[in-house]
């Protein structure tokens, strides 16, 4: 979201910044009793003058300015997602954590410690996934490694202390040809 949220408010910021100036032309313009400069507002005063708030157009603009920022401010209530991840301490004072991306390569450093595991891909979210390569080519090889795997991985958990550790999943494949 935040990849969208500055462009939409650089443009949000240069139209304030538009309007801004046009309505001080207008007003200095207005007030050395000239007519409209640059736009023709009077036109528009007297039709909001004419108009009851319960006409038709205002309705639908209204209903247009409501959907239009309900679409903007729908995303921006959805919580951002969690990059770091907390660290238990004794000190309330210390404020630790780690990132996804830290998190990754030390659980995979776990799980490439295990004799028998070639390769090791982690994906952490809400759960650390992680999908090993065995180096033999067997199915029975490669599920035998999965407790090794996991217990390696719970332990570098363990030894990390974090607050609200993931949940793990650990799949073991045999080595391919």
């Amino acid at each position: 979201m935040r990849l969208i949220n500055r462009p939409l408010a650089l443009i949000l910021a240069a139209a304030l910044l538009a309007a801004s100036i046009i309505a001080i032309v207008e007003v200095a313009a207005h007030a050395l009793h000239s007519g409209p400069v640059i736009a023709h507002w009077t036109t528009w005063h007297q039709w909001a003058s004419k108009t009851r708030w319960n006409a038709l157009a205002v309705t639908v603009w209204s209903v247009i300015l409501i959907v239009a920022g309900a679409v903007v401010l729908g995303p921006q209530l959805k919580p951002r997602r969690v990059t770091r991840l907390k660290l238990r301490s004794d000190d309330k004072a210390t404020d630790a954590a780690m990132t996804r991306k830290g998190l990754a390569g030390a659980l995979r450093t776990a799980a490439l410690d295990v004799d028998g595991i070639s390769k090791a891909a982690i994906r952490v979210g809400r759960r650390a996934r992680i999908t090993a390569t065995a180096g033999a080519r067997g199915r029975a090889s490669a599920s035998a490694l999965r407790q090794p795997v996991t217990d390696a991985a719970r332990l570098r958990l363990d030894d990390l202390q974090l607050r609200h550790p993931p949940r793990l999943q650990v799949r073991v494949n045999p080595r391919s040809r």
